[in-house]
């Protein structure tokens, strides 16, 4: 797919059996020799297999999305998550979406060959996952698992949009969305199956179903997820229901944004409700509640950070909650006018991230096609501006405590500490 002189980025997948004697280490020296070059080392993080209990101790989930590189050439990123690794070392880094902006500069006239759109696209991802004032110090603090959203094909992919005259024809989008998922293959599937394949894995008492419902929608807003993700997400909920475990589900958008309208989905973009397989996702979700226990859902997206508590109004679920937690960005896309706009309020009112939306409050009552209960919605806290949030769980018995923390991404900023809440063992 590729042409030209410049070197290649290569990716491969190694699958590494750890020494019986080594299945309760926290970290694996590896070495790689290719050709009988030098050996390249390095030192990987294990996650671990249970949930540590113990006041002190903790499992470490850093939630992370939408990393724009031009708004952070100094770096803010990466040396706030270097601080946060002195007192919480993340045992998972999740990107939950815009990894890259391969759409950007927004006035780019962008060529229509499938090579140099290929070229382009590799540039974007290897300064962001190797260039230390990029994303890499952010996406390298622990073992790292990412879900693609919309830019990391094309703003409100798979649909045609206004700014981007690639997409404006069937052939121009076929060839972007080829390069772009070609990049996403290489750089942000870790796993020896076929990109889309959900991540799937244990930290008992938890149990994690990282799913990507971006790369594969339908323009007709049919499907967002193949059939064999919906078969993956039905023998999850079921293995969550056998085993014990209490659910951790993550993708790109929040599962309580309101369905667009044909204005918003094609001016901006769709969200999750707009498709028609989301009652099939909701159903599932509702059926782990009622057969595991509660539910948590991490995710990002819409540029600001929210921490929501979903509590059943019917008795079918009597005692059952579900927490979404969402952080977005870690730096804000430029978008113009709207900046500039933003920026010149600032000069009268001092507000600070004057660039950032405000955050929403979740619906008060959330329902969706496909679950056969209602929820109150209580949203618990709303955060402003560039941050991550790592997420602390610990045992409380069968149950997990969970403390989130966002951290805003500005030097000298004070972290913010959200009411910890419990998820409970469906038993």
């Amino acid at each position: 797919m590729l042409k030209g002189n410049p070197e290649r980025a290569f990716s491969g997948v190694f699958d590494l059996t750890l020494p019986h004697e080594s299945r309760t280490a926290r970290k694996a020296r590896v070495e790689l020799r290719l050709d009988g070059g030098e050996p390249i080392a390095t030192e990987l993080r294990i996650i671990p297999r249970k949930v540590p209990e113990g006041l002190e101790a903790s499992f470490n989930v850093l939630l992370t999305s939408c990393f724009h590189w031009e708004e952070d050439k100094r770096g803010i990123a990466g040396m706030i998550v270097d601080d946060i690794r002195k007192t919480y070392q993340p045992d998972l880094v999740l990107a939950a979406g815009d990894q890259v902006y391969l759409d950007l500069p927004t006035l780019r006239n962008f060529p229509d060959d499938l090579s140099s759109l290929a070229e382009k696209f590799e540039q974007d991802y290897v300064r962001n996952w190797s260039d230390e004032s990029a994303y890499a110090r952010v996406l390298s603090a622990g073992p790292l698992s990412c879900v693609p959203d919309d830019h990391d094909y094309w703003n409100n992919y798979p649909m045609r949009t206004p700014h981007l005259q690639n997409t404006w024809t069937r052939g121009g989008r076929d060839r972007w969305e080829l390069a772009a998922r070609r990049m996403c293959e290489a750089f942000q599937h870790y796993d020896s199956t076929p990109l889309g394949t959900p991540i799937q894995f244990d930290v008992e008492p938890l149990s994690f179903f990282i799913v990507d419902t971006r790369s594969f929608r339908t323009p007709d807003l049919t499907r967002m997820m193949t059939a064999a993700t919906l078969q993956a997400l039905s023998a999850w909920v079921s293995h969550c229901a056998h085993h014990g475990r209490i659910g951790i589900f993550s993708t790109g958008q929040s599962l309580l944004m309101e369905k667009p309208s044909l204005f918003g989905r094609n001016m901006e973009d769709a969200e999750l409700p707009n498709y028609a397989d989301f009652g099939v996702l909701m159903k599932e979700l509702e059926r782990l509640m009622q057969d595991a226990g509660d539910l948590l859902v991490l995710t990002g997206d819409v540029h600001w950070g929210r921490v929501t508590r979903l509590v059943p109004t019917d008795s079918i679920l009597h005692g059952r909650q579900a927490y979404e937690v969402i952080s977005s960005p870690s730096s804000l896309v430029a978008t113009l006018g709207t900046d500039q706009l933003a920026m010149l309020r600032q000069r009268f009112t001092g507000k600070p991230w004057a660039r950032h939306p405000e955050g929403r409050q979740a619906p008060s009552v959330f329902s969706a096609p496909g679950m056969q209960n209602r929820f109150q919605a209580h949203t618990e806290h709303l955060q402003h501006g560039n941050q991550v949030c790592l997420l602390s769980f610990q045992r409380r018995g069968h149950n997990v405590e969970v403390t989130p923390r966002y951290f805003p991404l500005e030097l000298g900023a004070a972290p913010v500490s959200v009411k910890p809440f419990l998820l409970r063992h469906g038993a």
